[in-house]
């Protein structure tokens, strides 16, 4: 663990960088630093040792307005502590599809990306070093330089019958819950947002990645706004816990917090940018229930199967992608006698397209609030197309569905200060660089100029990679 200081000691220091939050943005920004580069973090929560989450069986959460104009219910997932959100996630490492960075190009809807999968894919797969990533090698999907650090986890009863029918369309999962190497193995007990074992990748359990000569950390401190002169960035200004305020100096400042607190912190700045707070997005999905005439379960971790067979293609002019996700757990099982595991839970996860409307605005006080006015109605299209023919990816019977239910989250907070190439239209470039000032980035999930339907964590953690190394 880093050193700990305070915010009044940090403010008689110089530093190169300071490091807005801990979560998986700002931990592989600070990896990819020079290893001589002298950094400060600045983390608003406090430092919650995993057994102690596992007992208490809670976490800090940040509290968020929200005025919900959507006539779905709405919630987001933010967790103010140290490792941020990297405490709750279910490990789910997918990469985003190569045609995902050219939705724009291919089918005039969303935003151009400035970058394409080709430069991320080197970075892709440090990331999948440092997480120990189980996954399937012949990915017929997703390009690859180099193998995964371990062989995808065994599969469950459906998905080992749906890939061998349809191997190229059913793919066993790319997932950061351990399958050899540091971790304990995954239990495969379903409830992965409080791992009992502490089996997936955590900022806390990969520590060991990121520690280094010259970094200091501020537990429970704010970084409030990022002090501008002369088009650059010099330095922060810190709220404790206390209420007091200090201003330190910083040759670069990285905002890791999330989309909602580094828009937070980019409108607090003085940033202008007409992008800026706005096309506020994540996915939205749908559990489907299905009884089927083949057994399920058994698999080596709570998810062992994703199916593409909705994801690319020319119907994404008009109708979203949609991953689907098979569940292992069993926590849906039938009544009829001697067919209790013949029964699937598929979880339809569709990408969503940014709307200006859906934004990040200041209150009074200057904290954060959400204006949401609902998920695009393209969304909502994948999810019917996927639902309309799960029967034709699935190689037995589909006796019926039995249950539907849409998630009020995805606990994936996307867009605010989306990347491209025109100042006009984005807040950072493809290294994550706000337009127009030095020294100023601002990493995570926030600069994703569309949703794609797979899980945001992997693509995150390698942009800022990639911009830590630019500095």
């Amino acid at each position: 663990m880093f050193d700990r200081i305070t915010a009044a000691e940090a403010a008689a220091e110089r530093w190169d960088v300071v490091i807005a939050g801990s979560s998986f943005s700002a931990m592989f920004f600070l990896r990819g630093l020079p290893r001589d580069a002298r950094v400060l973090i600045v983390e608003k929560g406090p430092l919650i040792p995993h057994a102690v989450q596992v007992e208490e069986r809670s976490r800090p959460q940040e509290p968020i307005a929200l005025d919900n104009r959507s006539d779905m219910p709405k919630r987001w997932v933010a967790h103010t502590m140290f490792g941020g959100n990297s405490n709750c996630w279910w490990g789910q490492v997918p990469r985003f599809h190569p045609a995902d960075f050219r939705l724009f190009e291919d089918h005039g809807v969303g935003a151009p990306w400035p970058l394409d999968y080709d430069a991320l894919e080197p970075f892709y797969a440090e990331v999948e070093q440092v997480m120990e990533v189980a996954g399937p090698d012949d990915d017929p999907v997703h390009p690859r330089s180099g193998p995964f650090p371990y062989p995808p986890h065994t599969l469950s009863r459906t998905d080992a019958a749906c890939i061998a029918a349809r191997p190229d369309i059913w793919l066993p999962v790319a997932c950061a819950r351990a399958n050899g190497g540091a971790r304990n193995p995954c239990c495969a007990n379903g409830v992965c947002d409080l791992c009992p074992v502490d089996s997936k990748f955590s900022i806390l359990n990969g520590m060991g990645a990121f520690t280094r000569e010259g970094v200091r950390i501020a537990m429970e401190t704010e970084l409030r706004q990022v002090d501008i002169a002369a088009g650059a960035a010099t330095g922060v200004l810190l709220r404790d816990a206390d209420g007091a305020e200090t201003r330190v100096h910083a040759g670069h400042v990285a905002l890791g917090t999330n989309a909602i607190g580094n828009a937070a912190i980019l409108l607090r700045s003085g940033l202008t940018s007409p992008a800026l707070g706005r096309y506020l997005h994540e996915q939205t999905s749908q559990d489907v229930i299905l009884d089927v005439g083949a057994p399920n379960y058994f698999g080596g971790t709570s998810i062992t199967g994703h199916c593409f067979a909705f994801y690319d293609g020319a119907h994404r002019d008009t109708t979203a992608a949609a991953l689907v996700e098979n569940y292992n757990a069993p926590n849906e099982l039938r009544s009829d006698r001697g067919r209790w595991i013949e029964r699937m839970r598929l979880k339809l996860i569709a990408e969503d397209l940014p709307q200006p409307g859906n934004r990040i605005t200041l209150d009074d006080a200057g904290e954060p609030q959400i204006t949401w006015l609902g998920h695009s109605h393209y969304a909502y299209a994948g999810i019917a197309r996927a639902e309309e023919r799960l029967a034709d990816i699935l190689p037995f019977p589909v006796e019926g569905i039995v249950g539907k239910r849409f998630s009020h989250t995805e606990a994936h907070i996307q867009g605010t200060h989306r990347m491209g190439h025109d100042p006009t239209q984005s807040v950072t470039d493809d290294l994550l660089r706000c337009h127009g000032l030095g020294g100023l980035h601002a990493l995570g999930s926030g600069a994703f100029p569309t949703s794609s339907a797979a899980n945001p964590t992997l693509t995150l953690s390698a942009l800022a990679l990639r911009a830590g190394r630019s500095v």
